[in-house]
Protein backbone atom coordinates (compact mmCIF):
# COMPACT_ATOMS: atom_id res chain seq x y z
CA UNK A 1 0.00 0.00 0.00
CA UNK A 2 2.69 2.40 0.80
CA UNK A 3 4.64 1.46 -1.98
CA UNK A 4 1.79 2.28 -4.31
CA UNK A 5 1.16 5.87 -2.19
CA UNK A 6 4.33 6.21 -3.75
CA UNK A 7 3.61 5.95 -6.68
CA UNK A 8 1.63 7.69 -7.09
CA UNK A 9 2.90 10.63 -6.11
CA UNK A 10 5.76 10.74 -7.97
CA UNK A 11 3.21 11.14 -10.70
CA UNK A 12 1.96 14.20 -9.49
CA UNK A 13 3.83 17.40 -9.87
CA UNK A 14 5.29 19.70 -7.52
CA UNK A 15 4.54 23.06 -6.51
CA UNK A 16 6.77 24.88 -8.43
CA UNK A 17 7.28 22.72 -11.34
CA UNK A 18 6.98 25.38 -14.99
CA UNK A 19 3.59 23.28 -15.75
CA UNK A 20 1.79 24.98 -12.61
CA UNK A 21 2.85 28.12 -13.28
CA UNK A 22 -0.51 29.45 -14.40
CA UNK A 23 -1.98 27.94 -11.67
CA UNK A 24 0.09 29.43 -8.94
CA UNK A 25 -0.75 32.99 -10.66
CA UNK A 26 -4.57 32.13 -10.57
CA UNK A 27 -3.86 31.34 -6.70
CA UNK A 28 -1.61 34.35 -5.86
CA UNK A 29 -4.01 36.84 -7.93
CA UNK A 30 -7.00 35.44 -5.63
CA UNK A 31 -4.99 35.83 -2.38
CA UNK A 32 -4.67 39.34 -3.47
CA UNK A 33 -7.66 40.02 -4.25
CA UNK A 34 -9.15 38.92 -0.55
CA UNK A 35 -6.25 41.21 0.96
CA UNK A 36 -7.65 44.09 -0.98
CA UNK A 37 -11.20 43.01 0.12
CA UNK A 38 -10.82 42.00 3.68
CA UNK A 39 -8.28 44.98 3.96
CA UNK A 40 -10.94 47.59 3.14
CA UNK A 41 -14.01 45.54 4.97
CA UNK A 42 -11.90 45.79 8.45
CA UNK A 43 -11.02 49.13 8.28
CA UNK A 44 -14.62 50.18 7.00
CA UNK A 45 -16.27 48.01 10.04
CA UNK A 46 -13.94 49.19 12.92
CA UNK A 47 -13.93 52.61 12.00
CA UNK A 48 -17.85 52.67 11.76
CA UNK A 49 -18.06 50.91 15.19
CA UNK A 50 -15.41 53.04 16.56
CA UNK A 51 -17.38 56.02 15.46
CA UNK A 52 -20.71 55.48 16.54
CA UNK A 53 -19.76 55.50 19.95
CA UNK A 54 -16.73 58.31 19.79
CA UNK A 55 -17.42 60.70 22.36
CA UNK A 56 -21.29 60.72 22.96
CA UNK A 57 -20.90 63.70 25.73
CA UNK A 58 -20.56 66.00 22.90
CA UNK A 59 -24.27 65.70 21.71
CA UNK A 60 -25.50 65.09 25.21
CA UNK A 61 -27.87 68.42 24.72
CA UNK A 62 -29.95 66.32 22.04
CA UNK A 63 -30.67 65.04 25.39
CA UNK A 64 -34.03 67.07 27.30
CA UNK A 65 -35.17 67.60 30.51
CA UNK A 66 -38.29 68.86 31.49
CA UNK A 67 -37.95 71.48 34.70
CA UNK A 68 -40.82 72.62 36.24
CA UNK A 69 -41.08 74.48 39.94
CA UNK A 70 -44.00 73.80 41.82
CA UNK A 71 -43.39 75.58 44.91
CA UNK A 72 -43.88 79.36 45.01
CA UNK A 73 -41.64 80.01 47.78
CA UNK A 74 -38.56 82.64 47.75
CA UNK A 75 -36.82 79.56 48.81
CA UNK A 76 -37.54 77.35 45.95
CA UNK A 77 -37.23 80.01 42.97
CA UNK A 78 -33.66 80.52 44.95
CA UNK A 79 -33.41 76.72 44.11
CA UNK A 80 -34.66 77.19 40.94
CA UNK A 81 -32.50 79.66 39.70
CA UNK A 82 -29.06 77.44 40.86
CA UNK A 83 -30.33 74.42 38.93
CA UNK A 84 -31.18 76.26 35.59
CA UNK A 85 -27.85 77.95 36.07
CA UNK A 86 -26.32 74.29 36.76
CA UNK A 87 -27.88 72.83 33.56
CA UNK A 88 -26.01 75.51 31.42
CA UNK A 89 -23.09 73.03 31.93
CA UNK A 90 -21.70 71.75 28.40
CA UNK A 91 -21.66 68.45 29.82
CA UNK A 92 -25.58 68.33 30.73
CA UNK A 93 -28.95 67.49 29.45
CA UNK A 94 -30.48 69.91 28.24
CA UNK A 95 -33.21 71.53 30.32
CA UNK A 96 -36.10 72.99 29.39
CA UNK A 97 -38.20 75.08 31.65
CA UNK A 98 -42.23 74.96 32.17
CA UNK A 99 -42.59 76.58 35.47
CA UNK A 100 -45.02 79.39 33.67
CA UNK A 101 -46.31 77.20 31.32
CA UNK A 102 -49.85 75.64 31.27
CA UNK A 103 -48.03 72.37 29.40
CA UNK A 104 -47.04 69.64 31.91
CA UNK A 105 -49.06 71.69 35.30
CA UNK A 106 -48.88 68.47 36.82
CA UNK A 107 -46.30 66.13 38.52
CA UNK A 108 -48.74 63.33 36.58
CA UNK A 109 -48.07 64.87 33.23
CA UNK A 110 -44.38 65.51 33.30
CA UNK A 111 -44.18 61.38 34.50
CA UNK A 112 -46.44 60.60 31.09
CA UNK A 113 -44.36 62.82 29.05
CA UNK A 114 -41.23 60.96 30.12
CA UNK A 115 -42.74 57.40 29.75
CA UNK A 116 -43.53 58.42 26.37
CA UNK A 117 -40.16 59.30 25.24
CA UNK A 118 -41.19 62.95 24.76
CA UNK A 119 -38.60 64.19 27.50
CA UNK A 120 -35.66 61.98 28.29
CA UNK A 121 -35.95 62.87 32.14
CA UNK A 122 -37.88 65.82 34.30
CA UNK A 123 -36.17 67.96 37.48
CA UNK A 124 -38.99 68.59 39.62
CA UNK A 125 -39.25 71.21 42.65
CA UNK A 126 -42.29 69.79 44.65
CA UNK A 127 -44.57 71.89 46.22
CA UNK A 128 -44.35 72.80 50.15
CA UNK A 129 -40.63 72.43 49.80
CA UNK A 130 -39.98 75.92 50.89
CA UNK A 131 -42.48 76.22 53.60
CA UNK A 132 -40.58 72.48 55.15
CA UNK A 133 -37.35 73.77 54.88
CA UNK A 134 -38.14 77.07 56.63
CA UNK A 135 -39.64 75.19 59.51
CA UNK A 136 -36.93 73.01 60.17
CA UNK A 137 -34.58 75.77 60.00
CA UNK A 138 -36.44 77.64 62.15
CA UNK A 139 -38.14 75.25 64.94
CA UNK A 140 -35.87 72.52 64.58
CA UNK A 141 -39.08 70.46 62.84
CA UNK A 142 -38.51 66.79 61.00
CA UNK A 143 -36.87 67.39 57.60
CA UNK A 144 -35.92 64.99 54.85
CA UNK A 145 -33.85 66.62 51.73
CA UNK A 146 -35.02 64.04 49.28
CA UNK A 147 -38.45 65.81 49.58
CA UNK A 148 -37.28 68.80 47.96
CA UNK A 149 -36.53 67.54 44.23
CA UNK A 150 -37.26 64.35 42.50
CA UNK A 151 -35.50 63.50 39.29
CA UNK A 152 -37.71 61.74 37.16
CA UNK A 153 -35.58 59.16 34.36
CA UNK A 154 -36.58 56.20 32.36
CA UNK A 155 -34.62 53.19 30.89
CA UNK A 156 -36.67 52.24 27.97
CA UNK A 157 -34.06 54.28 25.65
CA UNK A 158 -30.55 52.62 24.81
CA UNK A 159 -29.01 51.06 27.85
CA UNK A 160 -26.10 52.68 27.55
CA UNK A 161 -26.89 56.12 26.30
CA UNK A 162 -29.68 56.17 29.38
CA UNK A 163 -27.04 55.80 32.08
CA UNK A 164 -25.13 58.27 30.59
CA UNK A 165 -27.47 61.28 31.08
CA UNK A 166 -29.11 60.10 34.33
CA UNK A 167 -25.27 60.34 35.32
CA UNK A 168 -24.37 64.01 34.02
CA UNK A 169 -28.19 65.08 35.79
CA UNK A 170 -27.80 63.80 38.79
CA UNK A 171 -23.55 64.98 38.97
CA UNK A 172 -25.29 68.80 38.42
CA UNK A 173 -28.12 67.88 40.80
CA UNK A 174 -25.55 66.39 43.15
CA UNK A 175 -23.07 69.68 42.82
CA UNK A 176 -25.57 72.33 44.09
CA UNK A 177 -26.06 70.77 47.40
CA UNK A 178 -22.97 72.14 48.55
CA UNK A 179 -23.70 75.80 47.33
CA UNK A 180 -27.19 75.89 48.38
CA UNK A 181 -26.41 74.68 52.03
CA UNK A 182 -24.15 77.68 52.38
CA UNK A 183 -26.48 80.15 50.50
CA UNK A 184 -29.25 79.41 53.42
CA UNK A 185 -26.73 79.76 56.57
CA UNK A 186 -25.72 83.16 55.21
CA UNK A 187 -28.97 84.08 54.84
CA UNK A 188 -30.25 82.41 57.83
CA UNK A 189 -27.49 84.57 59.94
CA UNK A 190 -27.82 87.50 58.42
CA UNK A 191 -31.50 87.94 58.55
CA UNK A 192 -32.96 90.30 61.74
CA UNK A 193 -29.43 90.16 63.54
CA UNK A 194 -29.17 86.98 63.95
CA UNK A 195 -25.88 84.98 64.83
CA UNK A 196 -24.40 82.27 63.50
CA UNK A 197 -24.61 79.78 67.17
CA UNK A 198 -28.22 80.77 67.49
CA UNK A 199 -28.94 79.47 64.29
CA UNK A 200 -27.45 76.24 64.64
CA UNK A 201 -29.03 75.77 68.30
CA UNK A 202 -32.49 75.91 66.81
CA UNK A 203 -31.84 74.66 63.79
CA UNK A 204 -32.40 70.77 62.23
CA UNK A 205 -29.10 69.77 61.90
CA UNK A 206 -29.98 67.59 58.98
CA UNK A 207 -31.77 70.56 56.74
CA UNK A 208 -29.27 72.67 58.23
CA UNK A 209 -26.23 70.63 56.28
CA UNK A 210 -28.15 69.37 53.45
CA UNK A 211 -31.04 71.79 53.05
CA UNK A 212 -32.01 70.03 49.55
CA UNK A 213 -31.39 66.87 47.54
CA UNK A 214 -32.98 64.67 45.30
CA UNK A 215 -35.17 61.46 44.88
CA UNK A 216 -35.06 59.32 41.83
CA UNK A 217 -38.17 58.91 40.32
CA UNK A 218 -37.57 55.38 37.81
CA UNK A 219 -41.12 55.81 35.63
CA UNK A 220 -39.78 53.03 33.19
CA UNK A 221 -37.55 50.13 34.76
CA UNK A 222 -36.01 47.29 32.87
CA UNK A 223 -37.23 44.68 34.96
CA UNK A 224 -34.40 42.92 33.37
CA UNK A 225 -30.65 43.11 34.80
CA UNK A 226 -29.08 41.03 32.07
CA UNK A 227 -31.09 42.28 29.65
CA UNK A 228 -28.61 44.85 27.26
CA UNK A 229 -26.14 41.67 27.48
CA UNK A 230 -28.53 39.03 26.60
CA UNK A 231 -30.66 39.98 24.46
CA UNK A 232 -27.60 41.76 22.64
CA UNK A 233 -26.00 38.35 21.93
CA UNK A 234 -29.16 36.32 21.64
CA UNK A 235 -29.58 38.66 18.35
CA UNK A 236 -26.23 38.22 17.11
CA UNK A 237 -27.01 34.44 18.03
CA UNK A 238 -29.88 34.58 15.86
CA UNK A 239 -28.21 36.08 13.06
CA UNK A 240 -25.58 33.94 12.71
CA UNK A 241 -27.60 30.87 12.97
CA UNK A 242 -30.24 31.19 11.83
CA UNK A 243 -29.59 33.41 8.42
CA UNK A 244 -25.95 30.90 7.91
CA UNK A 245 -26.60 27.63 8.18
CA UNK A 246 -29.49 27.95 5.58
CA UNK A 247 -26.94 29.65 3.23
CA UNK A 248 -24.69 27.15 3.43
CA UNK A 249 -26.94 24.13 3.30
CA UNK A 250 -28.22 25.53 0.20
CA UNK A 251 -24.57 25.87 -1.68
CA UNK A 252 -23.90 21.99 -1.46
CA UNK A 253 -27.80 21.01 -2.93
CA UNK A 254 -28.66 23.86 -5.23
CA UNK A 255 -27.51 22.27 -8.54
CA UNK A 256 -29.54 19.24 -9.07
CA UNK A 257 -32.62 21.89 -8.14
CA UNK A 258 -31.33 24.43 -10.45
CA UNK A 259 -31.07 22.64 -13.58
CA UNK A 260 -34.40 19.72 -12.68
CA UNK A 261 -37.13 21.59 -11.06
CA UNK A 262 -39.12 24.36 -11.39
CA UNK A 263 -37.71 27.52 -10.32
CA UNK A 264 -40.83 29.06 -8.90
CA UNK A 265 -41.08 25.87 -6.91
CA UNK A 266 -37.38 26.41 -5.94
CA UNK A 267 -37.85 30.03 -4.94
CA UNK A 268 -41.03 28.61 -2.93
CA UNK A 269 -38.58 25.84 -1.29
CA UNK A 270 -36.13 27.95 -0.13
CA UNK A 271 -37.81 30.32 1.27
CA UNK A 272 -39.70 28.26 3.29
CA UNK A 273 -36.93 26.49 4.63
CA UNK A 274 -35.29 29.86 5.80
CA UNK A 275 -38.60 30.93 7.71
CA UNK A 276 -39.00 27.30 9.16
CA UNK A 277 -34.96 27.58 10.03
CA UNK A 278 -35.51 30.95 11.77
CA UNK A 279 -37.96 29.95 13.31
CA UNK A 280 -36.93 26.97 14.82
CA UNK A 281 -33.55 29.30 15.89
CA UNK A 282 -35.40 32.09 17.30
CA UNK A 283 -37.75 30.06 19.54
CA UNK A 284 -34.36 28.62 21.46
CA UNK A 285 -33.22 31.91 21.53
CA UNK A 286 -36.30 32.93 23.06
CA UNK A 287 -36.16 30.03 25.55
CA UNK A 288 -32.84 31.03 26.28
CA UNK A 289 -33.75 35.14 27.10
CA UNK A 290 -36.29 33.32 29.55
CA UNK A 291 -34.48 31.20 31.44
CA UNK A 292 -31.97 33.94 32.74
CA UNK A 293 -34.79 36.44 32.97
CA UNK A 294 -33.40 36.73 37.04
CA UNK A 295 -36.20 37.72 39.95
CA UNK A 296 -36.64 41.53 38.64
CA UNK A 297 -39.38 40.29 35.79
CA UNK A 298 -41.98 37.92 35.53
CA UNK A 299 -43.03 37.08 31.92
CA UNK A 300 -46.04 36.22 30.70
CA UNK A 301 -47.19 33.88 27.64
CA UNK A 302 -47.84 36.61 25.89
CA UNK A 303 -44.16 38.19 26.36
CA UNK A 304 -43.15 34.58 25.14
CA UNK A 305 -44.40 34.93 22.12
CA UNK A 306 -43.77 38.86 21.44
CA UNK A 307 -40.17 38.32 22.09
CA UNK A 308 -39.91 35.27 19.34
CA UNK A 309 -41.99 37.54 16.78
CA UNK A 310 -39.18 40.20 17.12
CA UNK A 311 -36.02 37.87 16.69
CA UNK A 312 -38.26 36.08 14.00
CA UNK A 313 -38.22 39.48 12.13
CA UNK A 314 -34.75 40.18 12.87
CA UNK A 315 -33.78 36.89 11.74
CA UNK A 316 -35.76 36.93 8.49
CA UNK A 317 -34.30 40.72 7.83
CA UNK A 318 -30.44 38.84 7.48
CA UNK A 319 -31.61 35.92 5.85
CA UNK A 320 -32.65 37.10 3.10
CA UNK A 321 -29.78 39.12 2.93
CA UNK A 322 -27.43 36.69 3.09
CA UNK A 323 -29.49 34.83 0.18
CA UNK A 324 -28.84 37.84 -1.91
CA UNK A 325 -25.34 37.92 -1.65
CA UNK A 326 -25.28 34.00 -1.71
CA UNK A 327 -27.10 34.36 -5.41
CA UNK A 328 -24.76 37.59 -6.49
CA UNK A 329 -21.52 37.31 -4.73
CA UNK A 330 -18.35 35.62 -5.38
CA UNK A 331 -18.12 32.61 -2.60
CA UNK A 332 -14.19 33.88 -1.86
CA UNK A 333 -15.81 37.45 -0.44
CA UNK A 334 -19.15 36.22 0.98
CA UNK A 335 -17.81 36.63 4.25
CA UNK A 336 -16.78 40.76 3.81
CA UNK A 337 -20.46 40.93 3.24
CA UNK A 338 -20.96 39.39 6.48
CA UNK A 339 -18.57 40.63 8.52
CA UNK A 340 -19.68 44.53 7.69
CA UNK A 341 -23.15 43.70 8.17
CA UNK A 342 -22.53 41.94 11.51
CA UNK A 343 -20.41 45.04 12.71
CA UNK A 344 -23.15 47.62 11.25
CA UNK A 345 -25.72 46.01 13.57
CA UNK A 346 -23.35 45.27 16.44
CA UNK A 347 -22.63 49.08 16.33
CA UNK A 348 -26.42 50.10 16.47
CA UNK A 349 -26.92 47.66 19.32
CA UNK A 350 -24.18 48.65 21.50
CA UNK A 351 -23.95 52.61 20.91
CA UNK A 352 -27.44 53.12 19.14
CA UNK A 353 -28.10 56.36 17.01
CA UNK A 354 -29.24 58.61 19.60
CA UNK A 355 -26.78 61.32 20.92
CA UNK A 356 -24.13 60.61 17.77
CA UNK A 357 -22.82 62.16 14.62
CA UNK A 358 -26.05 62.95 12.08
CA UNK A 359 -24.03 60.62 9.83
CA UNK A 360 -24.71 57.65 12.02
CA UNK A 361 -28.29 58.99 12.36
CA UNK A 362 -28.09 55.61 9.66
CA UNK A 363 -28.52 53.36 12.69
CA UNK A 364 -32.32 54.38 12.73
CA UNK A 365 -32.47 52.21 9.76
CA UNK A 366 -30.75 49.14 10.91
CA UNK A 367 -32.66 45.81 12.17
CA UNK A 368 -30.45 45.44 15.25
CA UNK A 369 -31.71 49.01 16.70
CA UNK A 370 -35.43 48.04 15.72
CA UNK A 371 -34.88 45.21 17.40
CA UNK A 372 -33.28 46.24 20.54
CA UNK A 373 -36.17 49.60 20.28
CA UNK A 374 -39.01 46.67 20.20
CA UNK A 375 -37.37 44.16 23.17
CA UNK A 376 -36.94 47.47 25.31
CA UNK A 377 -40.55 48.73 24.65
CA UNK A 378 -41.74 45.40 25.74
CA UNK A 379 -39.54 44.89 28.94
CA UNK A 380 -40.84 48.38 30.20
CA UNK A 381 -44.36 47.52 29.72
CA UNK A 382 -44.69 49.52 26.63
CA UNK A 383 -42.50 52.68 27.34
CA UNK A 384 -41.24 54.94 24.54
CA UNK A 385 -43.63 53.04 22.22
CA UNK A 386 -42.08 53.40 18.88
CA UNK A 387 -43.67 50.14 17.61
CA UNK A 388 -45.05 51.27 14.45
CA UNK A 389 -41.50 52.87 13.36
CA UNK A 390 -39.45 49.87 13.91
CA UNK A 391 -42.00 46.78 12.62
CA UNK A 392 -42.27 48.89 9.20
CA UNK A 393 -38.78 49.29 9.33
CA UNK A 394 -37.74 45.58 9.91
CA UNK A 395 -40.69 44.33 7.67
CA UNK A 396 -39.39 46.97 4.95
CA UNK A 397 -35.62 45.20 4.87
CA UNK A 398 -37.15 41.60 5.13
CA UNK A 399 -39.77 42.37 2.27
CA UNK A 400 -37.25 44.31 0.02
CA UNK A 401 -34.33 41.61 0.45
CA UNK A 402 -36.64 38.42 -0.37
CA UNK A 403 -37.38 40.53 -3.56
CA UNK A 404 -34.26 40.97 -4.26
CA UNK A 405 -32.81 37.50 -3.67
CA UNK A 406 -36.34 35.95 -5.83
CA UNK A 407 -35.01 37.73 -8.74
CA UNK A 408 -30.84 36.91 -8.35
CA UNK A 409 -32.23 32.78 -7.68
CA UNK A 410 -34.34 33.11 -10.42
CA UNK A 411 -31.15 34.98 -12.53
CA UNK A 412 -28.59 31.91 -11.57
CA UNK A 413 -30.65 28.94 -12.32
CA UNK A 414 -31.21 30.43 -15.72
CA UNK A 415 -27.47 31.20 -16.57
CA UNK A 416 -26.58 27.84 -14.94
CA UNK A 417 -29.16 26.19 -16.74
CA UNK A 418 -27.93 27.84 -20.18
CA UNK A 419 -24.57 27.30 -19.36
CA UNK A 420 -23.21 30.90 -19.00
CA UNK A 421 -22.50 30.28 -15.16
CA UNK A 422 -20.93 28.42 -13.02
CA UNK A 423 -22.07 27.43 -9.25
CA UNK A 424 -18.94 29.62 -7.71
CA UNK A 425 -20.89 32.84 -9.83
CA UNK A 426 -18.12 33.01 -12.14
CA UNK A 427 -18.54 32.44 -15.94
CA UNK A 428 -17.12 29.69 -17.30
CA UNK A 429 -13.68 29.23 -19.34
CA UNK A 430 -13.98 30.45 -22.48
CA UNK A 431 -13.37 28.06 -25.14
CA UNK A 432 -10.05 27.93 -27.07
CA UNK A 433 -11.37 27.13 -29.98
CA UNK A 434 -14.57 26.67 -31.89
CA UNK A 435 -16.88 23.34 -30.85
CA UNK A 436 -17.61 22.94 -34.49
CA UNK A 437 -13.78 22.00 -35.25
CA UNK A 438 -13.58 19.78 -32.20
CA UNK A 439 -16.38 18.12 -33.82
CA UNK A 440 -14.49 18.20 -37.16
CA UNK A 441 -11.44 16.57 -35.45
CA UNK A 442 -13.04 13.74 -33.61
CA UNK A 443 -14.76 12.51 -36.89
CA UNK A 444 -11.00 11.99 -37.99
CA UNK A 445 -8.87 11.11 -34.71
CA UNK A 446 -9.04 8.39 -33.18
CA UNK A 447 -8.77 10.28 -29.50
CA UNK A 448 -10.99 12.35 -29.91
CA UNK A 449 -13.70 9.52 -30.92
CA UNK A 450 -12.62 7.87 -28.18
CA UNK A 451 -13.32 10.51 -25.90
CA UNK A 452 -16.72 11.45 -27.18
CA UNK A 453 -17.28 8.23 -26.67
CA UNK A 454 -16.43 8.03 -23.38
CA UNK A 455 -18.16 11.17 -22.71
CA UNK A 456 -21.58 9.77 -23.56
CA UNK A 457 -21.22 6.41 -21.91
CA UNK A 458 -21.10 8.56 -18.86
CA UNK A 459 -24.25 11.04 -19.97
CA UNK A 460 -26.08 8.26 -21.01
CA UNK A 461 -25.32 6.70 -17.45
CA UNK A 462 -26.13 9.73 -15.36
CA UNK A 463 -28.98 10.66 -17.72
CA UNK A 464 -32.04 10.08 -15.17
CA UNK A 465 -30.22 12.86 -12.58
CA UNK A 466 -28.57 15.37 -15.45
CA UNK A 467 -30.33 16.64 -18.45
CA UNK A 468 -28.70 16.72 -21.72
CA UNK A 469 -25.33 19.13 -21.76
CA UNK A 470 -24.87 21.59 -24.01
CA UNK A 471 -22.60 21.76 -27.14
CA UNK A 472 -20.26 23.79 -25.49
CA UNK A 473 -20.48 21.11 -21.99
CA UNK A 474 -19.36 18.41 -24.93
CA UNK A 475 -16.84 20.15 -26.23
CA UNK A 476 -14.51 21.24 -22.88
CA UNK A 477 -15.20 17.83 -21.60
CA UNK A 478 -14.07 16.36 -25.14
CA UNK A 479 -10.60 18.44 -24.57
CA UNK A 480 -10.07 17.04 -20.80
CA UNK A 481 -10.15 13.69 -22.28
CA UNK A 482 -7.98 14.06 -24.77
CA UNK A 483 -5.37 16.16 -22.29
CA UNK A 484 -5.75 13.41 -19.66
CA UNK A 485 -4.56 10.80 -22.90
CA UNK A 486 -1.57 12.87 -23.63
CA UNK A 487 -0.57 13.49 -20.07
CA UNK A 488 -1.47 17.25 -20.32
CA UNK A 489 -1.21 18.73 -16.89
CA UNK A 490 -2.65 22.59 -18.31
CA UNK A 491 -6.00 20.73 -19.03
CA UNK A 492 -9.34 23.00 -18.07
CA UNK A 493 -9.97 22.55 -14.45
CA UNK A 494 -13.92 22.63 -13.62
CA UNK A 495 -15.20 25.29 -11.25
CA UNK A 496 -16.96 24.04 -8.42
CA UNK A 497 -18.82 25.78 -5.81
CA UNK A 498 -17.28 26.33 -2.79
Amino acid sequence: MLRAHRERQKKLLPLFSPELRATRMAFAKGIWDLFLVFTLVFWISICFLYGAGYDTMRHIKDSTFIFRNFDDSQTANDLSSMIIAGFENPNAPLLKVYTDSEKYDSVAAIKDAVWKGNAWGAVIVNDGFGKQLEQALSEGADYDPTSAVTLVTEESRHYFKVIMVNKAAQTVLTALEGPFSQQMFQQMVTADGANATRVIDQANANALITPFSYAVDNVAPYHFDMSMYILSVTLSLCMVVGSFIPSNMWKSIEEPFYKQVRITHVIALRAFINIIWAAFICIQATGIVFAFHGPLWSPSTRDFFAMFAIFLLNTLSFTFFIDCMQNWVHPRFLLGGYFTTLFVNIAAAVFGPELNNHFFRILYAVPFNNSGLMLRTLLTNGSYNKLNFAITINVLWSLVWWLGSTFLIARKARRVYEGKMLMANVPPPAAPQPAVALEKDAAHSPTNSSALSEYLSSATASYGTTPSPSETDISARMRSARARKSNDTTSDIEIEDM
